[in-house]
């Protein structure tokens, strides 16, 4: 399973990086390729802003392709491509775990058996430099939640805490998006969805090993909307 992390230009200069392009149809434009999220790879769009006007102080924005799931990574001190994968290679299960206790989604010992049936998955790192320009939209949304979070608040540096408030705030949101196999207009839930993909996984992997476990049963994955709040 591929963790495939799509860096914009600007994330790829920062990290000073070479990194490949993704495969483009003949007369398409490069770079811009569509990602979709499915049984072979997990697909984020990474970027970077400035927390104020060409200031030291920066955010990563990571956007999971499917859900629109959004979280912040906070950087004040130069990150290396290596350090950064090796915190988006967990960091995404905690903040799908910390929405999930604050949403009530499922309950709490759920959650604990959800993290450690992912964790019985290899997600492989995969870097590419790629802008999927469907998501840049709300990747810019949660850029403004930020500057001006951190304007009002006085801040240069976006504090851990008010990183997670954000996310789990716009992770719980009604969010719309055009399908990309239906060409329809679809209104859903970030974390929800984001749950329901993780669950689909876990299932398809236990038939695969011919094992079960009852918050990851077939039913469950189906029906995943009998947890969702009234």
């Amino acid at each position: 399973m591929l963790l495939c992390l799509s860096a914009s230009n600007a994330l790829n200069k920062y990290l000073k990086a070479d990194l490949p392009r993704l495969p483009h149809e003949p007369g398409k434009q490069a770079g811009v390729n569509t990602l979709i999220s499915d049984g072979d790879n997990l697909n984020w769009q990474l970027q970077i802003i400035d927390n104020s006007y060409k200031s030291r102080e920066k955010t990563i924005i990571v956007c999971e392709a499917n859900s629109r799931f959004t979280f912040f990574i906070p950087v004040s001190l130069k990150l290396s491509q290596e350090e950064l994968t090796q915190r988006l290679e967990y960091e995404w299960q905690l903040m799908m775990a910390e929405t999930l206790e604050v949403y009530q989604l499922i309950p709490r010992s759920d959650i604990a058996v959800l993290l450690s049936e992912l964790s019985k998955t290899e997600f492989t790192p995969h870097w590419v430099k790629n802008t999927d320009l469907s998501i840049s939209g709300h990747i810019s949304d949660a850029a403004l939640w930020v500057t001006q979070t951190l304007q009002e608040e006085g801040l240069y540096d976006l504090p851990k805490e008010l990183a997670i408030e954000l996310a789990i705030h716009l992770n719980t949101q009604p969010k719309r998006l055009t399908n990309k196999a239906t060409r329809r207009k679809e209104k859903f839930i970030p974390i929800e969805r984001l749950l329901y993909y993780c669950q689909s996984l876990i299932a398809a992997r236990q038939l695969d090993d011919g094992s079960s476990n009852e918050i990851v049963d077939t039913s469950n994955v189906i029906n995943f909307s009998d947890y969702k709040k009234d």
